[in-house]
């Protein structure tokens, strides 16, 4: 029986824990934000297999390798979607743009969080930071 891609993507996250989601949305064709819920479904099956009674030290969200698209400050309106609105942006954008885009919201927030939004501000930039890095660990 041929596997769907689906099948084929959630069973290379298992094997290949830290694999980029834009490496495997390119090896299987599939679109982006499909492989952020499937890793995102990978990544909770490691915590809860990891978490058994048996198993000591827990292992906490901290200690998997975290992506700025599994995280969400103030609330999560985007967590709870398939992918980060970021993730159709990023597809969209020349690479260029993109790393704009993230420097500009980590800018903002920065210059805002004395007069608005405090310490929830910070967080988001380093949000926008985050993401950035990783785009630019992917280069």
């Amino acid at each position: 029986m041929k596997k769907s891609k689906t099948a084929k993507v959630r069973e290379y996250f298992r094997k290949f824990k830290l694999a980029t989601p834009k490496e495997v949305g390119a090896k299987f064709n599939v679109a982006m934000p499909m492989v952020y819920k499937i890793r995102k479904e990978v990544l909770a099956e490691f915590i809860e297999r990891s978490n058994a009674e048996h198993i000591n030290p827990q292992v906490t969200t901290d200690a998997v390798a975290q992506t700025a698209d599994l995280q969400q400050v103030g609330g999560s309106h985007y967590k709870n979607m398939a992918g980060q609105p970021w993730v159709a942006m990023e597809s969209w954008m020349t690479p260029e743009q993109f790393a704009g885009f993230l420097r500009g919201n980590a800018i903002k927030y920065l210059a805002r969080c004395d007069v608005k939004g405090g310490l929830d501000d910070i967080k988001k930039a380093r949000h926008y930071i985050d993401k950035l890095v990783e785009v630019r660990n992917d280069e």
